[in-house]
């Protein structure tokens, strides 16, 4: 073979991906990174090399004579079968590497050269060098990654960039301020120059978050020139591309001041580009072209002339810019499509910026470039028909491509599969029935699918495409509505539908099938828990409806709407916004509507059984009510039938479980529900036997763990709506099925919080008050804690069950909490001086008492409390006090409440997290941090509540550098977890696992 003269290309990115596919591009991303490759050189149309492997040596050799049918050969087992393999991949990129450290050192040469006339000037500035980390040629080979914000436009109008950089070692990624002093590294060039800049904006140190001038984002870039390092934030796994030494999308935006020139360009000579596919435009060096801004990008997609697209009846026309035959005379900036039911051609714009995923679906499809035209040609009858199946509308709507004439009349007599969706009422339950219509018999439709055609053709040879996105469609209604994660594909769909799953169903094919409108009877089912504020008012007697505030109202008129159309749900308002009060008021209607009706019955903590009684006397007081808690309980179910309104405990319901499920309730009301979270549990069991019309739940965490609490719930509400996942569902489908578990849950909760519905409550302010350990104490800490190591290390190569080894993690590490809030509770020799907490809470309390603020101290450690009564009563100051024994606990609460010569009250974090009124206080101190954030934010709820005239500041004090800090993070992540499920029913397993429990221990 006679080598030509022509040019290497320019192996970027996207040029590489499209030669051997993302895998391989990623393993050869590996290997270049491993420093495996040995050397590379270009012989066109030819690149060679050597590529070091763990056993033998590889000689890879990648003909590109085309780049459609770019040949390679090479000793690996990839190479031998003529594939691209991932050392050609590797070799490419160890030659644009050198190939760009080369025009560097032009650049460096072209600027002193320029500067030799001017010896007498100050000297240009260099790059700092960089002193923080030690810089070896044989250190561990690094990469600085820049992660960009999504808001660069408008932080360039700014002048302040908030970039991200993290810095990839081998395999690892981790922020840049995280790489260790001791280590040795070997940045490239341009890596090192980087970081050396970095290290001088930032006073000698390297940062993982830098807010940086236009002028210095671009010097800093200028260091990075070509180099795949460069991401916006929201997508970490694509680089943005280089073209002609410019950042796409991020030059174009960047504006510097005349007194911060940006650093000098180098001047590459241009590259001759001719009709060879290696030679393409995209491949030029050296050209600076401003990008045009996304504005004027999309104002050019919009001056397009489009015509309309009809779906129904059949009639499917396509339009195109103006009447044209010949795709070359279609606008460049445009897709361009042209074709037959034999064969497709796509023409793609010559910036094509943004087009990667169109281009990964033709090669997808079996689509092949042809160099000569630079169209993508598929010429295959089926593969042409099963492609528009799946992508001409998608073409049409998401790519906003243009149809050639041509196109147009040979496509003229196809037709699209349609969704047929009817529901009619049927007895109470309505029956709904969806079909993809297409003109034809079911059993052709389904011979045509199994045989992996998405096209059908009738007797007169007219064609009908089975519309990839309406058999998805459809596909997902029937897995959704039927509950079968698994359930295979069928044309024809049928199911009864009960008023519990209308909400649900309604969505879904609203969601999936524009256009569709269910019966009005099923509307008006359905409609009251799609709109809420839509709601029809509950009878509330006049009285008590002024009592009641806006958004309470509409939660009694959702409870009532649910309870006549024989359904169930929880109320999971915010901690403080009036949940018993809304449950009084739909037993009031329930019990008003029908006198002779069966008693109400509510369940509810020991501890809040007489909160329980003195709110309904204080607002229904009307109603007969009876107290079944204690010693002189009923012992008949004829003296309770006798009463509107029964109060008992969990604990008395396992007792009197014969006889209160013996009787007929009109509604059933769980309080506290995370009281029945376990389906097992006996307070779950005896729940769910009682006979009732209507059955609710209220409670500010419907999930504090896990999913099954949410499942154990709804078996009590509606038994049967929500099911566990089969055993046989693979894990993508039991994936599937806890979130389809969790959406249809979503219509039967409503959660409101104070921000969203009651703004005249004052804000709360959360902070944390981080306090260093003392030498003494640190030992003591360091001490426990290498213990804990060492059992748990021990336990793990005895060969200990992952269930005795969390058991044993979980007590070592409530050692090391313990250490953490005050050594004493293990030590009682330790100085009380010495305990860092101890300190810390001291200046807190001084600070209130200076303030004339009062405070409530939460903690999980009741050995702690005392510890700090004790205190408190050394220091001669007032203090209410409440554990798990304290018998007394509302009129404690009163006196604190009303004697504000109190200043502190300290409080189990069990025993005080639920059932109290404390806005007597406004400020909370939480001593330590708990594993459950959600139990944390009731215990502050206890004075951040309606009645609370003051801010509320919530103090965390955690011990810096220990176990405390790590227990924010798992709180953090819990945290997300509920939010889910309170905005969107959607959460996930919450349970701390064992892999938490040991990331609680490590460095």
């Amino acid at each position: 073979m006679t080598p030509s003269n022509k040019p290497a290309p320019t192996f970027d990115r996207s040029f590489l991906i499209e030669l051997g596919g993302g895998l391989v591009y990623q393993q050869a991303e590996k290997l270049f990174e491993a420093h495996a490759v040995q050397s590379s050189e270009w012989k066109s149309p030819l690149l060679v090399g050597r590529v070091k492997g763990l056993r033998d040596s590889y000689q890879p050799q990648l003909n590109l004579r085309s780049t459609v049918f770019a040949e390679c050969r090479c000793n690996c087992p990839v190479g031998r079968k003529n594939k691209v393999c991932a050392h050609a991949i590797a070799v490419a990129l160890h030659y644009e590497a050198v190939q760009r450290d080369l025009r560097r050192e032009a650049t460096v040469r072209a600027v002193e050269a320029s500067h030799e006339n001017t010896a007498e000037e100050a000297p240009a500035q260099s790059a700092p060098r960089l002193k923080s980390i030690k810089l070896d040629p044989n250190g561990e080979p690094l990469r600085m990654l820049v992660f960009l914000p999504p808001n660069l436009e408008a932080a360039v109008e700014r002048d302040a960039i908030v970039v991200k950089l993290d810095v990839a070692v081998g395999r690892e990624i981790m922020p840049l301020n995280k790489l260790k002093a001791g280590r040795a590294y070997a940045p490239g060039e341009g890596q090192e120059r980087a970081m050396g800049y970095v290290e001088q904006w930032c006073g000698g140190k390297l940062a993982g978050l830098l807010q940086l001038t236009n002028s210095r984002l671009n010097q800093l870039l200028g260091c990075l020139e070509g180099e795949p390092v460069v991401y916006w934030v929201k997508k970490p796994s694509e680089p943005i591309a280089w073209k002609a030494g410019k950042l796409e999308g991020v030059h174009s935006l960047l504006k510097l001041s005349e007194d911060e020139p940006a650093e000098p360009a180098a001047e590459v000579p241009v590259a001759k580009v001719d009709e060879d596919p290696v030679n393409k435009p995209r491949l030029r060096q050296g050209i600076s072209l401003r990008e045009p801004s996304s504005t004027n990008r999309r104002r050019e997609v919009e001056a397009g002339a489009f015509a309309s697209w009809k779906t129904k009846g059949g009639d499917f026309p396509v339009a195109g810019a103006k009447a044209q035959s010949d795709m070359s005379e279609y606008p460049s900036n445009r897709v361009i499509i042209d074709g037959s039911m034999h064969f497709i051609a796509v023409r793609l714009p010559t910036n094509d910026d943004g087009l990667q995923p169109l281009r990964r679906i033709l090669k997808n499809e079996g689509f092949m470039l042809e160099p000569s035209n630079r169209k993508w040609w598929l010429r295959d009858r089926h593969k042409a028909l099963n492609f528009l199946a799946g992508y001409w509308r998608t073409l049409k709507e998401d790519w906003r491509a243009l149809f050639t004439d041509n196109f147009e009349t040979k496509m003229k007599g196809i037709r699209f599969s349609e969704l047929d969706v009817r529901a009619k009422e049927e007895g109470g339950t309505f029956k709904l029935e969806i079909n993809l219509t297409h003109g034809g018999e079911e059993s052709g439709m389904r011979r045509a699918i199994a045989t992996g055609k998405n096209y059908l053709e009738d007797e007169a040879g007219q064609v009908i495409l089975l519309d990839r996105s309406s058999v998805d469609r459809l596909h997902q209604i029937e897995k959704a509505v039927s509950g079968q994660a698994d359930r295979p594909f069928t044309p024809t769909f049928s199911r009864q539908l009960n008023t519990a799953e209308l909400v649900d169903a309604e969505e879904l094919i609203d969601e999936l099938v524009e256009g569709w409108q269910p019966p009005e009877a099923w509307q008006s089912r359905s409609r009251a828990l799609k709109e809420v504020g839509a709601l029809e008012q509950a009878p509330v007697r006049p009285i008590f409806n002024a009592i009641l505030r806006s958004y309470q109202r509409i939660g009694v008129a959702w409870l009532w709407h649910l309870y006549r159309h024989d359904l169930g749900g929880i109320l999971a308002d915010e901690m403080g916004l009036g949940k018993t009060l809304q449950a009084l008021a739909l037993v009031e209607c329930i019990r008003d509507a029908d006198t002779e009706g069966y008693p109400a019955l509510v369940v509810c903590p020991a501890s809040l059984v007489e909160n329980w009684m003195r709110e309904a006397k204080r607002f229904v007081p009307h109603l007969k009510l009876c107290k079944h808690h204690g010693a002189g309980r009923a012992k008949e179910p004829v003296v309770l039938e006798a009463y509107d309104l029964i109060v008992t405990s969990y604990g008395t319901l396992r007792q009197d479980a014969g006889l209160l499920s013996t009787m007929d309730w009109c509604v059933v009301i769980g309080d506290e529900a995370q009281h029945i979270k376990n389906r097992r549990s006996q307070n779950a069991r005896t729940l769910t036997s009682l006979h009732s019309k209507g059955r609710f739940l209220l409670t500010g965490t419907p999930v504090e763990n896990s999913l099954d609490d949410l499942l154990s719930l709804f078996a009590f509400l509606m038994p049967g709506y929500l099911q566990k996942a089969p055993p046989q569902l693979s894990q993508e489908d039991r994936i599937w099925h806890s979130k389809r578990q969790t959406t249809r849950a979503a219509a039967y909760i409503l959660r409101r919080t104070k921000k969203e519905v009651a703004p005249e409550l004052p804000d709360k302010i959360e902070k944390t008050f981080f306090c260093e350990l003392g030498a003494r104490q640190t030992r003591f800490y360091q001490d426990t804690l290498e213990k804990t190591r060492r059992e748990i290390f021990n336990l793990e190569m005895a060969g200990a069950d992952s269930g005795r080894v969390r058991f044993a993690a979980f007590t070592e590490l409530l050692r090391l909490r313990q250490a953490c809030v005050d050594p004493r509770i293990l030590d009682e020799q330790f100085d009380d001086s010495e305990c860092a907490k101890l300190a810390a809470f001291d200046e807190i309390v001084d600070e209130c008492l200076d303030n004339g603020s009062r405070l409530l101290v939460f903690s999980s450690f009741v050995t702690a409390l005392k510890l700090l009564s004790d205190h408190l009563t050394r220091k001669r100051l007032k203090f209410s006090y409440l554990d798990g024994h304290t018998k007394n606990r509302l009129a404690v609460c009163d006196q604190f409440n009303e004697d504000e010569s109190i200043p502190v009250f300290l409080i189990s974090l069990k025993a005080g997290g639920t059932g109290l009124n404390l806005t007597g206080a406004d400020t909370v101190l939480h001593y330590d941090p708990w594993w459950n954030p959600a139990a944390e934010a009731q215990a502050t709820d206890r004075a951040h509540r309606i009645g609370q005239t003051k801010v509320v500041t919530s103090i965390k004090l955690i011990a810096a550098n220990t176990i405390e800090e790590k227990v924010l993070e798992l709180q953090a992540r819990k945290a997300e977890l509920l939010n889910e499920l309170f905005e969107e029913s959607a959460a996930a397993n919450a349970k701390v696992s064992l892999e938490d429990l040991k990331s609680l221990l490590d460095d």
